[in-house]
């Protein structure tokens, strides 16, 4: 019987451990780099064209319960627009516009507080400017480019898509 004792509590030690060292052992996490799903914007960045600096800060859906335009949402991009110049300068939020990844143009949305003033010489202005997108858009390009500039004076942000 002593001998039977001595194999069950070998055997006892041996299916408890085996059992710990399988409930310690975890999958090894993978080391290599994940990608993200997100894309790169520039959100936040500022852009300068003839010392005056452009900032979209952000790119959002706007909850307005009297935009019914059918099959579209309305956006807002709020703008920070600092004249680092010696003399006034005029900005609306006219001279914006979107792009999409086909290269069709949206123009702004007419809203009621949507920017557009001169700014006096080394003062800012903060505002909205609002587009109405197709519903599910993605990949949003804003371009600055007054009505009345030369092709090539325009400014351009990688956008995305819009955020709830």
């Amino acid at each position: 019987m002593n001998r039977y004792k001595k194999v069950m509590i070998a055997a006892a030690t041996v299916l408890t451990l085996s059992t710990t060292m399988v409930g310690c052992s975890a999958a090894k996490e993978d080391a290599s780099p994940k990608k993200t799903e997100q894309t790169q914007t520039d959100l936040g960045k500022k852009k300068v064209m003839a010392d005056i600096e452009m900032t979209p800060k952000n790119f959002t859906y706007k909850q307005d319960d009297t935009f019914n335009e059918k099959g579209k949402e309305l956006t807002v991009i709020p703008m920070h627009i600092a004249n680092k110049t010696k003399s006034e300068f005029g900005v609306g939020a006219g001279d914006f516009h979107l792009e999409t990844a086909d290269g069709k143009k949206i123009d702004t949305f007419g809203y009621h507080d949507s920017f557009g003033d001169v700014i006096p010489a080394g003062k800012t202005l903060d505002g909205n400017a609002y587009f109405a997108i197709p519903k599910n858009g993605k990949n949003y390009t804003l371009v600055y480019h007054p009505t009345n500039a030369a092709k090539e004076r325009t400014l351009k942000w990688t956008i995305g898509s819009p955020k709830k």
